[in-house]
């Protein structure tokens, strides 16, 4: 009689953890919030955090000399919170310095804070989701556009969109129609816009096709970055490695964003 035989057979891998960082500085006056955790192997839904690093926040004026806005925040489980709200300045830039207790130091790239978009109008029918808004002329511009759709003071549905200015640069009415997804008969629609730089549109764009693939839900209202969510593996940003000089995981990023909110 023959008796057949299954064995198991060690998965070998080479997975080697790596730091990931990310974190946002928004226009007014905020808390900064900067996540710091290890990368874990694909089959480990549990994080990773890194909870004794030292974060330095900096911004500039200009040309002139760099200034320290502060070093001063509470951690938990991973996730850093300035101990002070930050007021921040349009025009500035800002980066974060990072140094972990083996002496690893990361270093984003300086990122100027951008004047907040006005927004003039949502309109909404059977055929589209469209924003108005106000597009500088002086600068080519990168957004995070986010859709929100409420009935009976519940949100129903989020969408989230990524859209340069290359059609619209410098128009006083410049129109975003986002068709994917069509709410019919909303009673309230908010829309976000965040003026982005480029290298955080660019995050946010390999981070939303990555995200597709593996969530349902590719955003939070209270959290563009993605900050609670377990780390993807390949998701380089505007972090860069200074002990090794190699780019690093993760993003800073810098953005004002504007709320619009209409009844229908």
């Amino acid at each position: 009689m023959l008796t057949d035989c299954v064995s198991e057979i060690p998965n070998a891998s080479n997975f080697e953890p790596q730091v990931f960082i990310s974190g946002f500085l928004t226009d007014g006056t905020e808390h900064v919030t900067i996540k710091i955790q290890r990368t874990v192997p694909v089959d480990n839904e549990d994080l990773d955090p890194i909870n004794d690093a030292q974060i330095l926040l900096y911004t500039r004026e200009g040309l002139g000399n760099n200034e320290l806005v502060t070093s001063s925040f509470n951690v938990s489980n991973g996730t850093y919170r300035s101990v002070d709200a930050v007021a921040s300045i349009i025009g500035n830039a800002y980066w974060v310095e990072i140094t972990l207790t083996d002496g690893t130091t990361f270093k984003s790239d300086e990122e100027i804070l951008k004047e907040a978009i006005t927004i003039k109008d949502i309109e909404i029918t059977n055929e589209l989701n469209r924003v108005v808004f106000t597009d500088p002329l002086a600068d080519t511009n990168f957004y995070l556009i986010n859709f929100l759709f409420y009935n009976n003071g519940s949100l129903t549905l989020k969408v989230n969109e990524l859209t340069n200015d290359v059609l619209f640069n410098g128009n006083d009415s410049a129109t975003f129609d986002s068709t994917e997804f069509l709410v019919n008969n909303p009673q309230e629609v908010r829309v976000n816009i965040s003026n982005l730089n480029f290298n955080t549109y660019q995050y946010y764009l390999n981070q939303f096709a990555q995200f597709e693939n593996q969530i349902t839900n590719a955003g939070s209202e209270d959290d563009p970055g993605q900050l609670f969510l377990p780390p993807p593996a390949n998701l380089t940003g505007n972090i860069m490695n200074t002990s090794n000089n190699t780019r690093a995981l993760g993003f800073f990023g810098v953005q004002a964003t504007t709320l619009f909110s209409k009844r229908f």
